[in-house]
């Protein structure tokens, strides 16, 4: 069963996530200055990019029959993100001193959060 590329539920959290962290940089930027904005695009980019690559790990296959492998995909997949993560934390903190650890954080946290919540938006969509 071939999934389109624009409906694929990876693609659909990817540009909420995408949206969400580039409103908040916005709101960054204008309430506490360019530095503030690119800390809250780094920390959103460190959630982005590991859930992405963990969404498309774990839905490779689809259908009932791929019930298993759909389970494996998900522990690997987990531990895929969660490692990609912290490396992209341990290059952040590395080599970005200029930024603002609260503005980090907080864009990673307010990026996960809509990852998380965007479920029910999938699921609606189905």
């Amino acid at each position: 069963m071939a999934i389109s590329l624009k409906t694929h539920p990876v693609v659909i959290v990817f540009v909420m996530q995408a949206a969400l962290t580039a409103g908040t940089s916005a709101i960054a930027y204008i309430v506490s200055g360019p530095l503030h904005a690119l800390s809250v695009v780094m920390g959103g980019s460190v959630a982005i990019v590991p859930q992405s690559i963990f969404g498309f790990w774990v839905f490779r296959q689809r259908g009932a029959r791929s019930a298993r492998a759909i389970a494996r995909n998900l522990f690997v997949g987990e531990g895929l993100k969660l490692g990609i993560t912290a490396a992209l934390f341990a290059l952040v903190w590395l080599n970005a001193q200029s930024l603002k650890a609260a503005a980090v954080i907080t864009g990673f946290v307010i990026t996960v959060l809509a990852g998380q919540l965007s479920l029910p938006l999938i699921l609606k969509g189905k």
